[in-house]
This record gives structure tokens, C-alpha cells and sequence, in this order.
């Protein structure tokens, strides 16, 4: 018996079993960290992972090389889903926000934006660019125009406050404000662990302020996620994925600049790489006349990924890297200030901090585009 448990742990060990050894990992950090809980949904992050629906060829992206899954926000859901339905019937009080009528607009919102994530990863170019962004516009639009207590009425900038000082421009702009950051978070999604980082960094940082049990269930299902993402790279976020939790961290962010929770800038440097990407490519695009919604792999993490690839035999090392590196160096140095207390996340001094983080990105890419002798069609107007 025994000499048959050594040969099946020495089978395990082979090179060929390689996705074996991935998902045993996995499984393990899983459990250790959320017991039965964790190993449940790894168990259905991997059985979404290896149907044939919603795959992606290694190059969609830009940076990666192995084949993977677009349904690791149909994953996220359907965990998030699951584990708060259980948590609902063993204790009906954990209920939280989820049980808040002022928010059943917002998770009605979430749920369009999912869905229309979820017609892409489903099947490719279902609906266009302008059609998704015309669809967010008008959803956000409704959900703010019939819920104006999400609408800051001032932002901590003195050139925009007049603005944010009427209703309607203040309407107007937080919802193409909102559009926006959906897109930005859907292009930014291009590495293992760079948008599922974030968002578990962030929904973290929520669920310290707020304590309720929604966001800690959304802060365990992303971290499962990342950890699954990161070591295996089986799974892309999607669009479902960048779609849904981009719309919850933007209504949350408005719904806590407008109550005085924390500060605009601190939501802002909290999320600053995918906006400050989104800004840099369209600013790169609109040089070469090109649409902003084209994707085109002229971002950081194109570039950071070219940096790591020769430097890695593995496949999936390199690209988790990248992603890590970018999350830890943006979202993350937002979590070691907030939890060592450096700067309140009330303080309008956050928007410091979104400009070093700025200058760093470009400072970074700049010398990525240096150093780098691969052609791309984005290399003369990379230097900002």
C-alpha cells in the first residue's frame, strides 16, 4: 500500500503533471487560508477554467503565452454568489449592505455591467466598443439621476468643486466618469494578478473601514481568485469580471467620497494604474488618430512583461510578475500608507501621492521603451 502512494506521489511529481501540482498548490493555500470554504471555490474557479466556453488563444492579450479561460469574473460571481447565499441561510443577520434597499441600485447596475462583460467573454465582438460604452453610459446615467446621494457635491479640487456645485454637471460628470473607469479597468486587465490584485487590495481596505460581511465575502473570493490566477494563469479577469467589479469599486468610491468617508484622492491613488494607463493611451492613440477603444498592446504591462519574458523559462512567471509588480506598486504602497496610519484617508493630500504614482508610471515606461530593442508601432509615442 504504501510503495503505491509513493509511485502516485512520484507521478505527481513528473513535468507532464505540472497542471497537477498548479492545482494542488492552490487547493492547499486555499484551505490553510479559508478552510472548506476556500477549497470549495477553487474547486469551481477550476472546473469554470477548463470548459471549452469562453477560451482565449495565448496571444488575445498581448503577454501571454499559454491558453486561457475569459471566465474568471463569471467565476468571482458565481463564488461570491455561493459563498453569501450560505453565509444568508446560517446567519440571515449577515445580511449587511446586500440587505440595504438604498443599495439594490447599485448591484442592479453591477449586474448590467457584468452582463454586458459577459456577452464578450461568452462570444467575441457580440456587441461593439461603442454599443458597451453607449449601454454603461446609459446605466450609470439612470443610477445616478435616480440615486443623487452617490454624486459628491465637491472632490477636494478647487478647479473641478464649481463644477461638482451644480446637480446636473455634477450628474454629467460622474457619469462619464464612471463609463470611463469601467473601460480603464477592462484594458488594464492584461496580466496574472495586476486587476484581481487591485480589486482584492481595495475591497480589503473596504471591508477594514466598513466591516460588513459583503465586502469581507468580496474581499475572500477575489484573494482566492488572485492566488488561483497567479500560480496557475488559467484564467483571465474578462470582461465580466472588469466590468462587474469596476462598476461595485466606483459606486463604492462615490458613494464614500460623497459621505465624507475617505477622500477623492485616496479612492484615486487607491485605483490610479488603470486610470492613469487609460489616460496615457488615449492620449497615445489620439496621436496616431486611432480610436481610444482599440485594444493594442502598448501598455505598462506589455512592457514590464518584455522585461521579465527573457529572464524566465516559465510561461506563467513572467506574467504574474508583471501583474504583481504593478498592483503591489500602485494599490499596494495605498495599503501600507493606510495601514500605518502615514496620511488619513480623508486627507485631500492623497492626490500627492496620485502624482507620484503618475510620474513613476511614466518614468517606468519611459525607460522599459529604452531598454527594450523589440519594434512597436507605439514606440515614438511612448515618451511622455
Amino acid at each position: 500500500m504504501m510503495g503505491v502512494l509513493r509511485q502516485q506521489l512520484s507521478d505527481l511529481l513528473l513535468p507532464g503533471n505540472r497542471t497537477v501540482r498548479k492545482l494542488i498548490m492552490v487547493a492547499m493555500l486555499a484551505f490553510l487560508t479559508f478552510g472548506i470554504t476556500g477549497l470549495g471555490v477553487v474547486t469551481l474557479m477550476y472546473s469554470l477554467s477548463t470548459m471549452r466556453a469562453g477560451r482565449d488563444s495565448a496571444a488575445s492579450h498581448g503577454i501571454s503565452s499559454v491558453s486561457s479561460s475569459r471566465l474568471g469574473g463569471v467565476a468571482i460571481v458565481m463564488s461570491f454568489l455561493v459563498v453569501l447565499t450560505a453565509m444568508i441561510l446560517l446567519n440571515p443577520s449577515s445580511l449587511g449592505a446586500a440587505g440595504d434597499a438604498r443599495f439594490l441600485p447599485v448591484w442592479s447596475t453591477v449586474f448590467v455591467c457584468a452582463i454586458l462583460g459577459a456577452a464578450e467573454d461568452f462570444k467575441a465582438d457580440l456587441l461593439s466598443p461603442h454599443l458597451r460604452l453607449a449601454a454603461t453610459l446609459l446605466a450609470f446615467g439612470i443610477f445616478l439621476w435616480t440615486t443623487p446621494s452617490f454624486v459628491p457635491d465637491a472632490i477636494g479640487v478647487p478647479l473641478l468643486d464649481g463644477l461638482f456645485a451644480s446637480p446636473v454637471l455634477a450628474w454629467g460628470a460622474c457619469t462619464l466618469f464612471c463609463a470611463g473607469f469601467i473601460n480603464a479597468f477592462n484594458m488594464a486587465d492584461g496580466a496574472n494578478g495586476l486587476v484581481s490584485g487591485i480589486v482584492t487590495i481595495t475591497f480589503g481596505i473596504l471591508f477594514l473601514e466598513y466591516g460588513r460581511p459583503i465586502e469581507g465575502v468580496l474581499f475572500v473570493v477575489c484573494l482566492i481568485f488572485l492566488i488561483f490566477n497567479v500560480i496557475s494563469g488559467w484564467f483571465f479577469l474578462g470582461d465580466t469580471g472588469s466590468y462587474g467589479l469596476g462598476a461595485a469599486l466606483v459606486c463604492y468610491g462615490l458613494l464614500g467620497v460623497a459621505n465624507g468617508d475617505f477622500s477623492a484622492g485616496f479612492m484615486a491613488s487607491l485605483l490610479s494604474y488603470p486610470c492613469v494607463d487609460f489616460l496615457v493611451s488615449i492620449i497615445r492613440r489620439g496621436r496616431k488618430g486611432e480610436s481610444p477603444l482599440r485594444p493594442d498592446n502598448g501598455h505598462l504591462h506589455n512592457w514590464l512583461y518584455g522585461f521579465y519574458a527573457p529572464k524566465f523559462k516559465s510561461r506563467v512567471v513572467p506574467n504574474s510578475l508583471t501583474g504583481l509588480t504593478i498592483s503591489l506598486c500602485s494599490s499596494g504602497v495605498c495599503l501600507l500608507i493606510y495601514l500605518s496610519g502615514w496620511l488619513p484617508i480623508e486627507s485631500n493630500a492623497w492626490f500627492g501621492v496620485l502624482a507620484l504614482q503618475a510620474a513613476l508610471y511614466l518614468v517606468v515606461r519611459s525607460r522599459l521603451l529604452n531598454s527594450q530593442s523589440v519594434a512597436s508601432p507605439d514606440t515614438e509615442f511612448g515618451r511622455f
